[in-house]
């Protein structure tokens, strides 16, 4: 498909508008959803090693789910038919996620597993059948610019909407009803959730019929990595999911618990790196059109293999807002080149295939990292080590887990990097220590303020 098909054809121009709107519904849903499973555990109790199962277990149940999907994708040989009932179930399930650890307290975390297992589950088999079908529609030349604007929406939709979801969470914690309070944030998830249903059932559906010979099962995936460069690269990307995950559950514990903030401080951080998002993502997508998604992925795990070295050095409030704007620029590169890169090197075909089994593969290092290695840590390292004659003390272990994590990731990057390359002619390679030196210098800014201008003068 080329732009002219997209120029020519109502049916693909209506589905990316309805599609971008889709995307905000479906930011709401987590906004007040996703990103408050978390905290809820740590409202009902949860330990460590049981906010790092909350955090791993179910997205790898996810992955699982992702499979499933495309496998019915496949035999069904439709994507929206599929798509619309396990996007329905995922808006029925937030109810019960919600209410039945609060009404059966003895058994809350296992209830809360549960239903949360089974939350995502309905959502992730929905991504590979999305991204086949939005594969199919989206012009090659322009899926940076494209996902890139659709990302901003999604992003400023999350942004707005944990800020509110937040803001009610703190009116019911002031009056002493924080359990009612998770009830109406996740009620208002599901509700939004059944609106991105809506306009899933309006999306263009093209053909997909695909071959027989297509198909290829895990096992045939895993024993491609010596050979395979694409394999080669969704082991790359497990392996930095699974060591961001010895330390990525924990941040919620280390803010909640250990800083004692409260749900509107916690709240606005995350706000901050969700913003920064929404600033960088469209220019990280034209860059990855422009430069190749390869250097904008080594770029970003730079940026993310420093990252957890920065909650080590200051628990000020401040300080650690300005981190997760740091948090921001790298994860939203990350995030858009190492779609774009699936994109460019899986045939249509094979894409939810793919998808479903590249998750698998995040799934199971994202639940070794966080339940088995991270876990472990949190448990079993002190708050302080002596250094001779110097001590330093921590809050808590936490900190010694995230410095766990950024030499896990270091080690990634290192082994990894060199043995994938880009997959398309790149207009103007460059290195990607330029990119860093280019956000430090602060050329996305520039990129969004003459965006905002242009929009204005509309």
């Amino acid at each position: 498909m080329n732009s002219a098909n997209e120029e020519n054809d109502p049916r693909i121009a209506r589905t990316l508008r309805l599609s971008i709107l889709d995307g905000f519904s479906w930011s709401v849903m987590t906004g007040f959803g996703d990103m408050f499973i978390a905290p809820f555990a740590i409202f009902l109790g949860a330990s460590n090693r049981a906010v790092a199962l909350i955090a791993t277990m179910p997205h790898l149940l996810g992955s699982l789910a992702q499979m499933a999907g495309a496998h019915w994708a496949d035999r069904l040989k439709k994507r929206r038919g599929l798509m619309v009932p396990l996007a329905t179930l995922q808006a029925i399930l937030f109810l019960p996620l919600v209410v039945a650890p609060l009404r059966w307290d003895n058994f809350a975390i296992p209830l809360l597993l549960f239903f949360a297992a089974l939350t995502l589950m309905a959502g992730h088999a929905v991504i590979p059948v999305w991204l086949s079908m939005m594969g199919d529609i989206v012009p090659s030349a322009r899926r940076g610019d494209y996902f890139g604007q659709r990302g901003r929406v999604v992003i400023l939709g999350i942004f707005a909407s944990h800020l509110l979801a937040g803001g009610v969470l703190t009116l019911f914690q002031r009056h002493h009803h924080a359990a009612a309070g998770f009830v109406t944030v996740f009620l208002v998830a599901s509700v939004a959730r059944l609106i991105s249903v809506r306009l899933l059932v309006l999306h263009d559906d093209p053909p997909y019929d695909p071959p027989a010979d297509t198909y290829f099962s895990f096992f045939q995936f895993l024993r491609r990595l010596p050979h395979s460069n694409f394999a080669r690269f969704a082991l790359f990307q497990a392996l930095m999911i699974g060591t961001t995950n010895i330390a990525a559950p924990f941040f919620a514990v280390y803010m909640l618990r250990d800083l004692g903030w409260t749900y509107a401080q916690f709240t606005v951080n995350a706000a901050a790196f969700l913003m920064t998002q929404f600033i960088m993502i469209r220019w990280w997508g034209r860059i990855g059109d422009r430069h190749g998604n390869r250097t904008v992925v080594i770029a970003t795990t730079i940026i993310l293999t420093v990252l957890p070295l920065l909650w080590m050095i200051s628990p000020n409030y401040i300080y650690l807002l300005w981190v997760q704007c740091v948090a921001g620029v790298g994860w939203s590169g990350f995030g858009i080149s190492v779609q774009n890169y699936t994109f460019d090197a899986v045939s249509p075909p094979k894409r939810a295939r793919v998808a479903s089994y590249v998750s698998l593969l995040n799934g199971i290092c994202a639940l070794i990292g966080g339940t088995v290695i991270g876990a472990w840590l949190a448990n079993h390292l002190p708050a302080s080590c002596t250094f001779g004659a110097v001590e330093v003390r921590f809050v808590s272990s936490l900190p010694w887990v995230f410095l766990a994590s950024s030499l896990a990731r270091g080690l990634a990057v290192l082994v990894m990097v060199r043995h994938f390359r880009e997959v398309r002619e790149v207009a103007e390679p460059v290195h990607p220590a330029s990119l860093i030196f280019r956000v430090a210098g602060g050329e996305a800014i520039h990129f969004f303020r003459a965006q905002a201008a242009r929009l204005t003068r509309r």
